[in-house]
């Protein structure tokens, strides 16, 4: 993108940050719509009945015909995947059984990564005083 072609927000007048907040604004709350209607559409198209080939599928696997809708469809199928060796599909299950520790890890890095910058922070503020200290030293001396 030609960054000339850009308009930073502090050329434009208030009323005209406003009106595009307010577009901003509007638009976003489109796309929240929107998201939280496919949702929905999602939803009940799990929740809909398996068709004849796939209820034949699912018997055999041994799951019972009252718990055979689409998405138990799905999830035969990430299951048939992951069984395959697909490592993608395995990690998946792990995510949907709640074992995916990712999460987790990245939490950790975040504190650990904090403390770390905290004690940097420490370190430089223990340097800046020494450094005062001796230039306020130094000018007591003359």
């Amino acid at each position: 993108m030609n960054e000339n072609n850009l308009i930073r927000p502090e050329d434009l007048t208030p009323s005209e940050r406003r009106e595009s907040a307010r577009k901003a604004g509007k638009a976003s709350a489109a796309a929240r719509r929107k998201k939280k209607s496919m949702r929905e559409k999602m939803k009940l198209l799990l929740s809909l009945p398996a068709c004849d080939s796939d209820l034949t599928e699912l018997e055999a696997m041994g799951i019972p015909i009252e718990e055979s809708d689409n998405e138990m469809v799905i999830l035969k199928g990430l299951f048939l995947r992951a069984a395959t060796g697909d490592v993608a599909a395995s990690k998946e299950i792990r995510n949907i059984l709640g074992k995916d520790n990712s999460s987790e890890e990245l939490a950790l890095k975040k504190k650990e990564l904090a403390l770390k910058e905290k004690q940097l922070t420490g370190e430089n503020d223990i340097v800046k005083n020494w450094v005062e200290a001796v230039i306020s030293g130094d000018e007591n001396e003359e």
